[in-house]
């Protein structure tokens, strides 16, 4: 019995430790904020759980299962909710997702993660528009609206006829 427990916590602590090595490759492979918040968040719940899992099947019958039970229910509970709180506020305050603009169409490669220049050549607000949340609604009310093109014309004709009337 000792040794089908030990080979089971032997294979829960190998996938977890898996889990949590695939996870830190991808949070330093992937192109941009929100794939690498999927890696981190899978290596959070997932590889975390497994090796408690597998922690909990070698402490035997002692108070040690019970703390490792009470961590992994915090974790199993914060973890998810924190990375979807750190994705939403990401969207929210206009991080651009590298996978797909408004169009449809693939980003190039080279302008998946967002330059720190905002004024830069490559910069992703530029060219591609943010997707429509709370966030670019209210960024909406707020900026000075474009006058339209009678209104454009309107104030150019005021002026020149000042300008004959100064002649005159």
């Amino acid at each position: 019995m000792d040794l089908l427990l030990d080979i089971a916590s032997a294979v829960l602590l190998l996938t977890g430790g898996f889990l949590v090595f695939v996870g830190g490759v991808g949070v330093m492979r992937m192109p941009e904020f929100f794939t690498r918040m999927h890696a981190a968040s899978v290596t959070d719940t997932g590889g975390a759980a497994l090796i408690l899992a597998g922690l909990m099947l070698q402490g035997g019958l002692t108070l040690v299962p019970l703390k490792l039970a009470a961590i992994f229910l915090f974790l199993f509970l914060t973890s998810p909710t924190a990375s979807y709180a750190l994705a939403n506020a990401a969207l929210l305050s206009g991080v651009a997702t590298a996978c797909r603009n408004q169009t449809g169409k693939q980003l190039p490669e080279d302008r998946m993660d967002p330059p720190s220049a905002p004024n830069s050549e490559n910069s992703l607000a530029a060219e591609a528009p943010a997707p429509k949340t709370v966030a670019r609604k209210s960024a909406k009310k707020a900026a000075p609206k474009r006058p339209t093109k009678k209104a454009a014309k309107k104030p150019a004709k005021k002026s020149a006829k000042k300008a004959a009337r100064k002649k005159s």
